[in-house]
């Protein structure tokens, strides 16, 4: 979507939040944003006088506005200004008029749109009054109950509905080129759309140029043949590619009553949540425990009353069919101890029987360490090919030896004895500007299946 502004003014007896400038305005606020508001967005708006001086070209120093958007379902906040007004021209002409008052500057609402890094939520504020209406203003907040004494016990505000923003789906191109124009690369991409196979190309292309995770939700269907040839059509044999499926319904997070219907919802972000909170235990050497995937008994799906959906079986037939294809389902697993709702498998979309990348957690140990071998050794681009070729080698083999010790990586058979091999030399062709990588090493797995053998002796 394009950016949208949004105008906050100040009237003589109300305040609005529209999409244009209102020319019977008091004092306005103009913000731009590059995010998109959906209809159950508010604007709590308040002003709190300081009892500071103030002078006669800024009148209107002593208040203090504090702006919030928050989602009126569950309160929660989406961002937050505070500061004061400026009588115009936003932060250049703050900038140009009190260069020598950083202080001043910073404490106005202009100042959020001067931040200018990558996760501003605003691209720029700019506010604006007349200073021969400063008295009128404040009597308009007053009027609307938005204008609050220093030290107030109880706090008075306005409550506007914000617009919602009118949003246009990006084109395949435009996706795949947004993603990779990131400057943070992200490791994982979720994805609930199933409706546009170009949309899902272009994820699996970014997927193969940074080398990260694909997460795809198969959406609302309640039969696993619709699941399995869903998923058979994508045809996306990669092991950074993971399909889910949550054939089950449950009742919203923030339900209160009985009467909150239960409905499905897509278990990605439920997921991926499970999934960042596990990469934040990182070992001392900052090493994730990726060993480990998120499914199974120590990573419950948390949605409240959960029940299948109606329709839906999952006999050995079933499970069987979403097995070969893929396809990790929810499913309710009993346990020593009680029952939990699980991801009920670990599997990528990588076609094989016997690889180690048919796993998601040996998955993400390939792309971890790959990307981990590739990001030292560009650190080291540039320098003598002598130097080059012994600091790469020495830093890649600290960082893998960690991951050895992480846990990450097991010795294999092939590497007589060794847990890795490394090698970076000079190409035979061009021995002064090129260097060649050979990196073979073997990820943990883990364990889907047993094959149970008992007895009764006497």
């Amino acid at each position: 979507m394009s950016a949208q502004t949004l105008y906050l003014s100040i009237l003589a007896s109300s305040m609005a939040l529209t999409e244009s400038p209102d020319p019977a305005a008091l004092a306005s606020v103009e913000l731009v944003t590059e995010y998109a508001f959906d209809s159950n967005v508010v604007a709590k708006v308040m002003a709190v006088d300081q009892k500071t001086l103030t002078t006669a070209a800024d009148p209107l120093d002593n208040l203090v506005f504090k702006i919030g958007f928050n989602d009126k379902i569950d309160g929660s906040t989406i961002t937050e200004l505070k500061g004061r007004l400026y009588t115009g021209g936003g932060v250049e002409a703050l900038e140009e008029q009190h260069a020598d008052n950083f202080g001043y500057i910073t404490s106005k609402l202009d100042f959020y749109g001067a931040l200018d890094s990558q996760y501003d939520f605003f691209e720029s504020v700019t506010t604006s009054y007349s200073a021969s209406k400063a008295e009128a203003i404040k009597t308009a907040l007053e009027t609307m109950g938005a204008l609050n004494e220093l030290g107030a016990y109880r706090t008075k505000q306005v409550e506007l509905a914000v617009p919602a923003s009118t949003v246009t789906d990006l084109t395949p191109t435009e996706l795949k080129n947004s993603l990779l124009d990131m400057r943070d690369r992200p490791r994982y991409l979720v994805t609930c759309d199933v409706a546009s196979l170009p949309h899902i190309e272009a994820l699996a292309e970014v997927m193969g140029k940074i080398n990260c995770h694909v997460l795809l939700d198969i959406g609302n269907i309640t039969d696993w043949q619709s699941a399995v040839a869903l998923t058979e059509t994508l045809s996306i044999n990669d092991h950074r590619f993971w399909v889910f499926w949550n054939p089950n319904k449950s009742r919203p997070s923030n339900a209160t009553t009985v009467l909150a219907r239960k409905k499905w919802r897509p278990c990605v972000g439920d997921l991926l949540a499970q999934t960042l909170l596990r990469n934040a235990r990182t070992n001392s050497s900052g090493i994730p425990p990726i060993n480990r995937p998120v499914a199974g008994y120590d990573f419950p799906v948390a949605f409240r009353d959960m029940e299948k959906m109606a329709g839906v079986s999952l006999d050995e037939e079933a499970q069987n069919a979403l097995a070969s294809a893929g396809v990790n389902v929810v499913i309710n697993e009993r346990f020593e101890g009680g029952d939990r709702w699980i991801y009920g498998d670990a599997l990528t979309q990588y076609d094989s029987k016997n690889s180690a990348l048919r796993l998601t957690n040996s998955a993400e140990i390939e792309t971890y360490t790959t990307n981990l071998v590739l990001s030292i050794v560009k650190k080291h681009l540039l320098k003598g090919m002598t130097s080059f070729v012994r600091d790469a080698q020495d830093e890649c083999s600290r960082a893998l030896d960690a991951c050895v010790a992480a846990g990450l990586l097991v010795q294999p058979s092939e590497l007589g004895g060794l847990y890795y091999l490394l090698q970076i030399t000079p190409r035979a062709d061009d021995p002064f500007s090129k260097a060649d990588i050979k990196f073979s090493r073997r990820p943990e797995g883990c364990a889907r299946q047993v094959f149970f053998e008992g007895t009764v002796t006497k």
